[in-house]
């Protein structure tokens, strides 16, 4: 049961992101996954905004927090892998604080309403410990039985989530491959965690 939980969470996560993120941008006219948010396409008076809020962002928190909580379970106890958990855990939060504060349309409003303050810090405050919490789970990997695919994918996750914390900016017409360079080094590397956790449940205990 632990094996298809943490496959079901780290996987399911992964895919209802990006399942909303290509049919959400797909089915919204004139959508630039270069240029635009993600958010974007649930923001308030889009088009598919309830589908991408309730039927994208809501399943991909709480599936991503119940990961947290079956990774905290499996693997070896350490400050470094409960701070990083603890991090990744906000980042899964700023999905569930997308779907009940959605930004205003455009997400880049001259004044802000407060769901699209609350928006922005419960988004940013989960791509800001991105590169850290990836660090320290990928640190603490060292020490786990046959994880060295782990170790080396959270390095690389946690630069590549640094390059796209570092060029999120709202005024770069880019600012869309920055965003899904962060979202994807974070999801690659649960999917990676989550497989490696359900192919060696009992040596992560060890």
């Amino acid at each position: 049961m632990l094996k298809a939980a943490l496959l079901i969470t780290s996987l399911g996560s992964v895919a209802v992101v990006a399942g909303l993120v290509l049919v959400g941008g797909a089915l919204t006219p004139g959508y630039s996954h270069a240029s635009h948010f993600i958010s974007e396409l649930g923001a308030s008076g889009a088009p598919l905004e309830g589908w991408v809020r309730f039927g994208g962002f809501l399943p991909a928190g709480m599936l991503l927090l119940a990961f947290c909580a079956l990774a905290g379970y499996s693997i070896p106890r350490s400050r470094a892998a409960l701070l990083g958990l603890a991090g990744l855990a906000v980042y899964a939060g700023g999905y569930l604080v997308a779907a009940f504060y959605p930004c205003d349309l455009g997400c880049r409003p001259a004044e802000p309403s407060v769901s699209q303050l609350i928006h922005n810090v419960g988004g940013f405050a989960g791509y800001l410990l991105a590169p850290g919490f990836l660090l320290l789970l990928a640190s603490a990997a060292r020490s786990w039985p046959g994880a060295s695919v782990v170790v080396i994918g959270g390095y690389v996750a946690a630069g590549v989530a640094l390059v796209g914390l570092l060029t999120l900016s709202p005024e770069s017409a880019a600012v869309g491959i920055s965003q899904r360079a962060l979202e994807a080094s974070v999801l690659g590397w649960v999917a990676v965690l989550g497989v490696h956790l359900a192919m060696r449940p009992a040596a992560a205990q060890l």
